[in-house]
């Protein structure tokens, strides 16, 4: 007499069964993984952004500035949403100008949701400080804004509250969704 080797179709059906309650158990997980690297991802960028802004300025002995990007990412726009540009002052005017040189352009992040007090861009002085340009000055100031992911389930920690304060220091804090 001969055995067949292999599974049954019963077998088969089960084994079947057990990975789909699984899969069905693991996702969501997954995708609140998913959702808190891409907030882990977009808080490093914008550290990085500002940081390099401020390492130009002190680096070039200028301001330098950050500001929300328009839709060609070639100058300054009005939503934070769309990506930053980073551009360096030399002139000392405190306006994004042909002869002003972008430094780094910031493409927007998917999954996350920026809040800005307002659409000004945010610069370093030739010393590193925080300063904001009015309409005769440039003032020495701190900053504060916020991100968190698209979709925020409440007691998840994936928002994040950003300051600059007036030494240029940038830091992020850690937050529960509401």
């Amino acid at each position: 007499m001969r055995r067949s080797a292999g599974f049954t179709l019963i077998e088969l059906m089960v084994t079947i069964g057990i990975a789909a309650i699984l899969l069905a158990l693991a996702l969501p997980s997954f995708t609140e993984s998913m959702r808190s690297n891409r907030v882990s991802t977009a808080t490093n960028q914008v550290l990085a952004t500002f940081n390099f802004a401020r390492a130009e300025a002190l680096r070039a002995k200028s301001q330098a500035w950050v500001c929300p990007s328009n839709d060609s990412r070639t100058d300054c726009g009005t939503d934070w949403a769309r990506g930053m540009v980073v551009w360096t002052d030399e002139n000392g005017d405190g306006d994004r100008t042909v002869a002003t040189e972008v430094k780094r352009v910031i493409e927007p992040q998917d999954g996350v949701t920026f809040t800005f007090p307002d659409t000004k861009p945010i610069g370093f002085d030739d010393r590193g400080r925080a300063v904001e340009k009015s309409a005769s000055s440039v003032t020495v100031r701190s900053f504060n804004f916020s991100m968190k992911a698209a979709t925020c389930k409440p007691g998840t920690y994936n928002a994040r509250s950003f300051e600059i304060n007036r030494i240029g220091r940038v830091s992020a804090t850690r937050g529960a969704c509401s």
